[in-house]
């Protein structure tokens, strides 16, 4: 449908609750409310578990098995993920919500958001640089028989520092980690974690498909006027870059393009299905 899109409201709602729940939940458990439990490491509601599918595989790869409890814990993100795309990083990631923010407050201060200039060359650079370093601390974490990712995984620690603060009143000494990261979204461009390091999200990436939900441009009407380019956080062209496995599906380029006002151009679909060129 024409018209102007609201992707970005409806997002910042399931953000905002899935921010809440991490304190929420260890609020409960202090009240012996145990129906949902966890951290973004592992969480159970009731008796479904979803699990981070990088701390599964390392946790595999320390242990050399997988129990069955393992193998099922895995099944909600990667199904998620096959049907709609990386939408936990832009959705409910907490930690992509706090560069958000910091990203917010830098406009507001009047400081230059400094994107880095776009190129088909440069995307590739990334999409293998994040593929490099998944596979260099992997091996690591094989190595040294300890489950290394998870120390630089952001929505993680921010989730077991949330329920550390809650039951005990104090924090670990991991917030360090996340505090550097703030300080250098401040530095640097926008979203450099996510674009350039996470593990989570470049693992995640890895059963991304086009059979899931993408962008992908729906008519002739394009005007190309870049407005896209312009606020994808994770420095993409969305006209072409679509399926890219950096793309993870927050919907900004839905919401800034001026022909979809007019005729619906851009947007998320399932599946191959072909549109004018």
């Amino acid at each position: 449908m024409a018209g102007q899109s609201r992707i970005k409201k409806y997002r910042r709602l399931v953000q905002t609750a899935v921010f809440l729940m991490m304190f929420i939940i260890p609020l409960l458990n202090m009240f012996e409310i145990y129906f949902i439990k966890g951290t973004f490491y592992s969480i159970d509601v009731g008796s479904a578990a979803a699990a981070d599918p990088i701390a599964v595989f390392q946790a595999a790869m320390s242990s050399k098995s997988v129990n069955v409890y393992m193998a099922l814990s895995v099944v909600i993100p990667i199904l998620l993920m096959l049907l709609a795309g990386r939408v936990w990083c832009s959705w409910m990631c907490p930690y992509h919500f706090i560069a958000e923010g910091v990203s917010f407050i830098k406009k507001k201060l009047g400081m230059k958001k400094s994107f880095p200039v776009y190129s088909p060359a440069a995307k590739r650079r990334t999409e293998n640089q994040r593929l490099i370093i998944l596979v260099c601390f992997i091996a690591l974490a094989g190595v040294a028989g300890i489950p290394l990712l998870n120390l630089i995984s952001a929505p993680g620690v921010i989730s077991s520092q949330a329920l550390v603060l809650v039951k005990f009143r104090y924090v670990t000494f991991e917030l360090v980690f996340i505090l550097a990261l703030i300080t250098a979204e401040f530095v640097l461009f926008p979203f450099f974690w996510c674009r350039l390091f996470c593990p989570t999200g470049t693992f995640l990436s890895l059963f991304k498909t086009e059979r899931g939900m993408h962008l992908k441009r729906t008519a002739e009407s394009c005007s190309m006027c870049g407005s896209c380019r312009k606020v994808c956080p994770m420095g993409l062209d969305p006209v072409t870059d679509g399926s890219s496995l950096l793309c993870h599906n927050c919907g900004d380029c839905i919401d800034a393009c001026p022909d979809n006002r007019k005729k619906e151009t851009l947007r998320f679909i399932s599946g191959r299905q072909n549109f004018p060129s």
